[in-house]
């Protein structure tokens, strides 16, 4: 676990420590610094869920090129700004830096591969993708660290009015949103929308629970095994 946090900082620190040792101007290197700080912000942000997006494994995986790109692009103008660095001890940082950034841009290839396999194991769905008519409001989370079985990893939502509207009319606003949204009908009165975008292909489920005075849903991240399994089954 630690040993995996570790390569997962030195992941996203490392076109930082590339840049610091190349930098040659002030403003250059506070404009980079700035768009790189950005780039790593939307992987901290994705990975402790301070918002989602479908592609996020198109973010992780594409991380060192972008980083890659914005270093050249500041390394080119620096150049144009002050000429060709002298021969010596810049010139070894050049290299190391394209070593390093060479490396992680073969890392990147693997976090690609590994979500080719990811569809085989469950996961923990985001509640950011269930996306709330006006009006409607998450008044529980089960949290991230819900119900993991062996295939599915579940979340329990509760959903509320800030209308005081009453338990049928929020499940009839909840489904009208969620058809408008994306969401399709799939087995056993569940609801399928894809969790990711091109290297993602994982789906999630979500299915709705009207109960006498509260609506409750169930965030589902099944795997590819059971996600089969359960479009073999018809409905009831």
């Amino acid at each position: 676990m630690w040993l995996w946090m570790f390569l997962g900082w030195v992941y996203l620190l490392a076109p930082l420590a590339c840049w610091a040792g190349l930098v040659r101007t002030r403003v250059v290197g506070a404009a980079v610094l700035a768009v790189l700080t950005g780039l790593a912000t939307v992987l901290v942000g994705l990975e402790y869920e301070w918002f989602f997006s479908r592609a996020a494994a198109e973010a992780e995986a594409g991380y060192p090129y972008a980083a890659a790109l914005v270093i050249l692009l500041g390394a080119l103008v620096e150049r144009r700004l002050r000429g060709p660095r002298p021969e010596g001890q810049a010139r070894r940082r050049e290299v190391g830096a394209s070593i390093a950034l060479t490396a992680l841009a073969l890392v990147g290839v693997a976090i690609a591969g590994l979500y080719s396999i990811a569809r085989f194991e469950p996961f923990a769905p985001n509640p950011a993708e269930l996306r709330l008519p006006p009006g409607l409001t998450i008044e529980r989370d089960s949290g991230s660290d819900g119900s993991c079985g062996l295939h599915a990893c579940v979340r329990d939502l509760s959903i509320g009015s800030t209308e005081g509207l009453p338990a049928a009319e929020i499940a009839r606003r909840l489904r009208a949103g969620l058809a408008a949204d994306g969401w399709t009908a799939g087995p056993r009165n569940s609801l399928l929308r894809p969790h990711g975008w091109l290297l993602d292909k994982r789906v999630t489920e979500l299915y709705i629970t009207e109960l006498p005075e509260s609506v409750t849903v169930e965030l589902a991240g099944p795997d590819g095994v059971d996600r089969a399994a359960r479009l073999l089954v018809p409905g009831p």
